[in-house]
């Protein structure tokens, strides 16, 4: 939705997304983020599984939708974890009208309900993997990921 900053009068779009922290077995369920198919110099990162709500789309619905195109994964059983705001600028977006857009993130514990790994065909992810949380230190991930595993950490609050 694009709209104008009350404060600067600047063109905006936001986007609200829904993420989801699945653990089973000691292990966490990650996405990997490619951009390659737009952009050549993208470097792939590992992700939370999730994305993009639809118009009209709840956000519990949206998570469970996006972890199945992702993963191959039925989720259900959610419980909020976090909510976060972003900005990305309009030059570093891979769609828009040329506007800096606010993202808003909605992540959730999602429990595995069944399904079987797969990967995501002509989407935004390109594989799919399960990690335990000291293997995802040393994997090229984005700082959501890094967030989400303080919260959930044991001992942390």
């Amino acid at each position: 939705m694009t709209r104008r900053s009350e404060t600067t009068g600047e063109p905006f779009d936001t986007r609200l997304a829904a993420y989801a922290l699945v653990e089973h077995e000691s292990k966490v369920l990650l996405t990997l983020w490619d951009m390659r198919h737009r952009d050549a110099r993208f470097t792939p990162r590992w992700s939370l599984p999730g994305g993009g709500v639809d118009l009209g789309e709840q956000a519990t619905d949206g998570v469970v939708r996006e972890v199945y195109e992702e993963t191959g994964y039925h989720v259900g059983q959610l419980s909020l974890l976090d909510v976060s705001t972003g900005i990305i600028p309009a030059a570093k977006r891979y769609s828009g009208d040329g506007h800096p857009m606010q993202t808003v993130a909605v992540t959730y514990r999602a429990r595995l309900l069944g399904g079987q790994l797969r990967h995501e065909q002509d989407g935004s992810t390109s594989e799919a993997a399960w990690f335990t949380r000291e293997e995802i230190l040393g994997l090229n991930r984005i700082e959501r990921v890094d967030s989400i595993l303080r919260l959930t950490s044991p001992g942390v609050r």
